[in-house]
């Protein structure tokens, strides 16, 4: 009775891993169909001609955010030269008024 037991466990152990076997054989046979092939191919292919889409749209915006602070940072830059250089001169114009010395030379 334990032999035809452990007989009938074996038999069914069997079927049902063949079982299993034969449903991952099938569901791996349908994934590499040459039709599902394409189309798992054709959607991956949308996915990243979107992602570069997407980059290259992102980069297009950090590029032109740049460009303006760059630009911004000239601006500044040049008004602060200006200013500079206005004060410079305005210095100099009181120093050829009123002269190094206060007016006095000596003779």
């Amino acid at each position: 009775m334990r032999r035809l037991w452990w007989l009938g466990a074996g038999y069914a152990a069997g079927l049902g891993t063949a079982a299993w076997v034969r449903s991952k054989a099938r569901q791996t046979a349908e994934k590499y169909a040459p039709a599902n092939v394409r189309d798992a191919v054709a959607d991956r292919s949308k996915q990243a001609a979107q992602r570069a889409q997407q980059t290259a749209a992102d980069s297009a915006r950090n590029l032109g955010r740049e460009a303006r602070r760059i630009a911004d940072d000239i601006r500044h830059a040049v008004a602060e030269g200006r200013e500079a250089m206005h004060d410079t001169e305005s210095e100099l114009s009181d120093d050829d008024v009123t002269g190094p010395d206060s007016g006095e030379r000596d003779r």
